[in-house]
């Protein structure tokens, strides 16, 4: 009788501190958790100034808010080098690594990523038109796990400004790739804008960097000055552009300083390190606790006019002082 009480009283004892291991297990696990690092993947389209410029502000905005790689977050950067099939595989590779968050700079990026994924909350930047590229339907309340900040630039400011520059113009030549959606946007809106003010677009279409001379130099002859518009390929190829432009004394209006410090001539541009940064703080909401429904697509509105004096007097163009107050003059000599 005896053994039965002192073999009862064990067993008791022994299920107290059973529970008792089994609380500290888990509040160890909570706290384990709540001091996780956040894993987040960016995946760039590829490597040029306009998206690293995006990039470096992401990650800014991070760190100023307190969260940086190598301490409370871990970020894994992929670049496609410009292969669309190559997007595919670095987000897929996200989603089995299980990234908390994926960053696509770019539109392809951002496709690749959206496919790959309906669970892990996805940002994306430097996308022109996300509706378009099938990425969101409601930009006020995505519905989806996915939702950014937007570099749809205004189309008709640009071309009142070559207009300005060049006030016979009557044929604006825009080069652009064909296997980009935001291009093919952004001719679409130029066609658009570019009657009211009487001029008429030359489309400039190629699929790769090699087609660039070729098509360039066989449209030069028919423009009065070219649009370029937010396009990965024509940024990554300012060197081969710039030098039929000036061979053919032919100006240049860009979408943003990267491409006039590059050789445009001028440009009412975005700052795509304030769109990185922007990107960057909606990052941290979601880390914070915010769903993607309550992040709307951001686009920025304010623009900043930025003129290349070296190219301006390659082309013979005088710039009164009289209208260059706020205005951003690269080559400027000091």
């Amino acid at each position: 009788m005896v053994g039965k009480k002192c073999l009862a009283s064990l067993s008791k004892c022994l299920g107290f501190v059973l529970l008792f291991i089994i609380s500290l297990s888990l509040n160890g696990c909570s706290t384990q958790n709540s001091k996780e690092i956040v894993s987040i993947g960016i995946s760039q389209i590829i490597e040029n100034p306009v998206l690293d410029l995006a990039r470096e502000g992401f990650i800014d905005a991070l760190k100023d808010k307190g969260y940086e790689d190598g301490k409370n977050i871990e970020i894994d950067t992929q670049f496609a080098q410009g292969d669309i099939a190559l997007t595919t595989t670095i987000a897929q590779n996200f989603v089995s690594q299980k990234k908390d968050l994926i960053l696509a700079i770019s539109t392809p990026s951002a496709q690749s990523a959206f496919q790959s994924t309906k669970d892990i909350p996805i940002l994306f930047t430097a996308v022109t038109d996300p509706i378009s590229a099938g990425l969101i339907q409601n930009v006020d309340s995505p519905e989806r796990n996915i939702t950014g900040t937007t570099d749809m630039v205004p189309i008709d400011k640009q071309l009142e400004l070559g207009k300005t520059i060049f006030p016979d113009a009557k044929k604006v030549g825009v080069p652009y790739n064909t296997s980009e959606i935001n291009s093919q946007v952004q001719v679409e809106l130029a066609k658009e804008t570019a009657q009211s003010q009487g001029l008429e677009i030359v489309e400039i279409p190629v699929t790769n960097s090699s087609e660039i001379e070729p098509a360039l130099s066989g449209k030069i002859g028919e423009i009065d000055f070219l649009f370029l518009p937010s396009d990965n390929l024509i940024a990554s190829s300012m060197s081969i552009i710039t030098k039929i432009a000036l061979d053919n004394n032919i100006g240049a209006i860009g979408v943003d300083e990267p491409m006039v410090k590059n050789g445009a001539l001028a440009c009412e541009g975005l700052d795509y390190y304030k769109l990185g940064y922007e990107t960057g703080l909606m990052a941290i909401g979601i880390i914070e606790g915010k769903e993607i429904k309550d992040l709307p697509v951001s686009r920025s509105t304010d623009t900043q006019l930025t003129i290349n004096k070296d190219i301006a007097d390659k082309l013979g163009i005088a710039l009164p002082e009289s209208a260059l107050d706020g205005v951003v003059i690269i080559g400027e000599e000091n």
